[in-house]
């Protein structure tokens, strides 16, 4: 039997709560403050080793699918994120009811922030990492330390390297979901506004896909050593252009998208590859789990934002 703490209630957390068997440890965190997040995650070790005992032992999972960080975050803001999660590894490290060698770690990693600046794509796991953005090296400075605390404790740690997530539960107030703030420009009526170019390739991710290949991963890593750590890219290994998209939406709507294009030197984002193809190699067996395709995600979209605007008016934010 397992115990699972998941760590942080966005797109991707919300994905493997739904996709597990049973309900994982909650325990609220405040991420507010530094300190008072730390105070948090200091409780809710000690609660995922109360539910350990009550369960009359086995193994555990902590899952961290946190961080409100994304490309255009300042440098100041990441280093406390990272600073925060150093603090709780030290605390799951040291902490006399969990034995890590029993224990597993789930860390979300960025495909955009750690091969942001890479030539020649498709990427792989074997692909050096080239960040160009402080979000990026956040990322890589995560998976050393998860990589680390293996070393030292034992604790098995699996690193996905994530594609585009999208879903009906994203957060569109953190400056991310393109595929969801085109399918809300349907429902609204205010045009999306793209600001790179239409020929940029991404690989897309439906969130409950990954929700499933993160508890598939760790699922196999119990089978692995204690202290192994790996780290695999988590997409569908199927790229598609902006343009494309918007393509598919139209059809699907038969209706042109409502966007408006602000490309220019003015209008880049900062830290943004052109051509972000992936083709992982490890672990490729997980790659099949990956089954929403495009057009179901956009009709996925439509359904949830359509009935939040049904039932408060307004499409999710």
């Amino acid at each position: 039997m397992t115990t699972r703490w998941v760590i942080g209630r966005g797109l991707l957390g919300r994905a493997v709560i739904g996709a597990a068997d049973t309900l994982p440890v909650s325990v609220p965190v405040r991420w507010i403050d530094p300190e008072v997040a730390v105070a948090d995650l200091t409780t809710g070790l000690d609660i995922l080793a109360d539910a350990l005992a009550d369960a009359g032992g086995g193994t555990w999972q902590v899952l961290w699918c946190a961080g409100r960080g994304v490309t255009s975050s300042s440098r100041e803001q990441l280093d406390t994120e990272v600073e925060v999660f150093r603090r709780f590894l030290a605390l799951l490290a040291e902490h006399p009811r969990l034995d890590a060698s029993r224990g597993s770690l789930f860390v979300a990693s960025s495909v955009g922030g750690v091969y942001g600046g890479c030539p020649d794509p498709p990427f792989s796991e074997s692909t050096p990492p080239q960040p160009v953005s402080a979000y990026g090296e956040a990322k890589l400075q995560m998976e050393a330390l998860a990589r680390a605390t293996s070393e030292a404790t034992g604790l098995r740690s699996f690193v996905g390297r994530i594609t585009n997530l999208y879903g009906p539960a994203q957060d569109l107030s953190k400056g991310q979901g393109l595929i969801s703030v085109i399918v809300a420009s349907y429902l609204t009526g205010r045009p999306a506004t793209i600001y790179v170019s239409l020929d940029t390739l991404r690989d897309y991710l439906f969130a409950d896909d990954c929700g499933r290949m993160v508890l598939a991963a760790l699922d196999r890593l119990a089978d692995e050593p204690a202290g192994t750590s790996v780290v695999k890219i988590l997409g569908s290994m199927t790229p598609w252009s902006i343009g494309a998209i918007l393509g598919e939406a139209s059809r699907i709507h038969r209706l042109r998208a409502p966007i408006v294009s602000a490309q220019g030197p003015t209008g880049r984002l900062a830290g943004q590859a052109d051509d972000l193809r992936v083709r992982s190699e490890v672990w490729t067996e997980l790659d099949g789990l990956a089954r929403t395709t495009l057009p179901e995600g956009l009709d996925a979209l439509h359904r949830a934002q359509l009935a939040d605007v049904m039932a408060h008016g307004a499409p999710a934010r």
